[in-house]
């Protein structure tokens, strides 16, 4: 969501005490989840900064998730890690503020062309830089992804960042941390299993994550790819990968070594990030100074887009369910929530899955459903699930339905008005960016063959 970056030069120093100055004028959203949105901010001063809202809950589980991110937060400073401004409650939603990033996420670097071995080496050397000091201050990231990876300014030299440290805790190597984190694609194998984990085996995660993020970024695909979680989740518990071939896509010797020193099933035969850090490819060694070719980029950029308008119409479909369907939901939801706490927990999850299937085992459905990573499903993730779930299975006559109700002025195309209107709360960027990723002929709109793509898409397969 880009949380981070760096102070504009007639920006007075943000880390001293009085902090952003009041009253804060909010310019424009920059993203929201299910318990949190973040926004971009002005202060009294004219200082921009970004602010992370989170929600509050009967449970206070969100606050102590605050409280955590708060902590961790001030307590690591580096230059390719978020840089922590100020927090405060207000009004019983909890915020957190911090500088202004405006380069963008790493995929949106990536894409600009002209990508290389060596320009990849650079950037994974940031990543381990970042998750290096964190962990040797005791703290893992647990959710290491592109996604996660800023940068400061829109110059081709602006330093990257670690972003969102909301699953993060902070441990010590013989303690045992015993809930659940981290997204497909990214997850180790090693959180897949039904086993004790110790903080030194969370680091450990880390780094499997960061191979994945590497062999990503050279191939252009993940290392354990599938149509679905399911098969994603099958594929990494496996552990099993494979480089393309030489023709396709060239890679160096050496890359492929650092990757498969961190692509390791036994979490503690996989490199630290100290160790990783000091490998040849990382140094810039042995990176190839060679372009990747164009095939690197279009899987990326296929890769980041197969989803994001699906889960959009989802949530504002969701948003506008008849009385009588979400009072089923309700009533399906409240069947499980046997505590009644408003959440469902893994037991009552599992006990959902036994009754009604799928094929899911509980980690997996969280890791589909659980939008803000509490390890818990509320109500509107629930809903939002069941939305998703009938696009993605619609036939096409309900898609034809759906795409109707976007066409407002019924020209027969989905336009970036429509929507920035429909979606709620959307930014006129993000959804320009949503209609650029389905708009196959360039356009500028949404026809009803790109329409039906979009939503039945699935993650490609390299």
């Amino acid at each position: 969501m880009g949380l981070c970056g760096s102070a504009p030069k007639e920006t007075p120093d943000y880390r001293d005490t009085s902090g952003p100055q009041r009253p804060f004028t909010v310019e424009k959203l920059l993203g929201e989840g299910v318990s949190c949105k973040v926004s971009l901010i002005r202060d009294a001063r004219g200082v921009l900064y970004a602010q992370k809202t989170i929600k509050n809950d009967k449970e206070g589980q969100f606050k102590k998730m605050w409280e955590t991110e708060v902590r961790i937060l001030q307590k690591i400073s580096h230059p390719n890690i978020l840089e922590y401004v100020s927090s405060y409650e207000e009004g019983g939603l909890f915020h957190i503020i911090t500088v202004y990033c405006q380069g963008g996420e790493l995929f949106d670097r990536v894409a600009q062309g002209n990508f290389s071995e060596k320009v990849a080496s650079r950037l994974a050397k940031q990543m381990l830089k970042a998750v290096a000091y964190c962990h040797s201050k005791g703290v893992v990231h647990r959710d290491l992804k592109p996604e996660n990876f800023v940068f400061e300014s829109a110059s081709i030299d602006s330093n990257m960042r670690l972003i969102d440290f909301g699953c993060a805790k902070e441990v010590h190597d013989d303690e045992i941390v015993h809930d659940y984190a981290g997204s497909p694609y990214y997850v180790a194998p090693e959180v897949l299993r039904d086993c004790q984990r110790t903080g030194k085996m969370w680091k450990a995660s880390d780094m499997w994550s960061i191979g994945v993020i590497i062999f990503l970024l050279v191939t252009g695909y993940p290392p354990f790819n599938g149509h679905d979680h399911h098969q994603i989740f099958a594929r990494i518990r496996r552990g099993h990968y494979s480089f393309p071939h030489p023709q396709d896509i060239p890679l160096s010797d050496s890359v492929k070594d650092l990757i498969s020193k961190l692509l390791v099933m036994e979490p503690s035969k996989r490199l630290t990030a100290e160790e990783a850090l000091k490998h040849p490819w990382i140094a810039g060694d042995t990176a190839s100074a060679a372009p990747l070719p164009d095939t690197v980029i279009r899987n990326l950029a296929n890769f980041q887009s197969h989803c994001k308008l699906q889960k959009a119409v989802a949530r504002a479909l969701a948003q506008r369910m008849t009385d009588d369907d979400k009072q089923r939901l309700i009533e399906l939801f409240r069947r499980f929530d046997k505590n009644g706490d408003g959440q469902l927990g893994p037991d009552e999850i599992a006990a959902m899955m036994k009754e009604i299937g799928g094929g899911m085992d509980v980690k997996e459905f969280l890791s589909r459903v659980d939008e803000d990573n509490s390890g818990t499903i509320s109500l509107d993730e629930f809903t939002m699930a069941a939305a998703v779930g009938h696009l993605s299975s619609a036939n096409e006559e309900e898609l034809k339905r759906t795409f109707d109700a976007f066409d407002v002025d019924r020209d027969g195309f989905v336009t970036m008005k429509e929507v920035e209107k429909l979606c709620g709360n959307m930014s006129p960027e993000e959804a320009r960016r949503l209609i650029a990723e389905v708009d196959k002929n360039g356009d500028g709109k949404i026809s009803f063959d790109e329409w039906i793509a979009a939503m039945q898409a699935k993650p490609p397969v390299g």
